[in-house]
């Protein structure tokens, strides 16, 4: 399990943009599962009760990041990297996370070309499904 500090030594995120909350499964440069929990506090609910689609989908890339990134400091623990959304395909929403609930995002590594990743996404609420498809990340060594 990996809490706010661990996560911030992987992702350069920083409030308000870090939007992962706790990883509890990393199986590095494979797959991951986080949580985000809609606790009311966040900059983009105000005056509003759904999570915006367009933030689920970076909630997912950074779970993403965090299994990369764990990978990249496995092999070299002095390793720099950058990483970055590059893109969706095939996803679908069944509904947006409203205020109070705790969001589970999982990714699975399904493809890798040269330094852009494919991930299998989806987004659960409950034990209901309320999202999927794939991601992209663009991934590279900096240092």
């Amino acid at each position: 399990m990996m809490e706010n500090r661990d996560i911030q030594s992987i992702l350069p995120h920083r409030y308000p943009f870090l939007l992962v909350d706790r990883i509890v499964e990393v199986e590095p440069g494979k797959r991951g599962i986080g949580i985000k929990n809609l606790t009311g506090k966040e900059w983009c609910l105000n005056g509003g009760s759904a999570y915006p689609p367009v933030l689920l989908l970076e909630s997912l890339a950074q779970v993403g990041g965090i299994v990369l990134g764990s990978k990249a400091r496995e092999e070299n623990p002095d390793s720099r990297f950058a990483g970055l959304f590059a893109g969706v395909s095939d996803f679908q929403f069944q509904r947006s996370p409203v205020l109070g609930e705790q969001i589970m995002l999982k990714v699975e590594l399904s493809q890798s070309l040269a330094s852009i990743y494919r991930f299998n996404s989806e987004v659960h609420v409950g034990g209901e499904k309320i999202a999927g498809g794939q991601i992209l990340l663009s991934f590279s060594r900096t240092a």
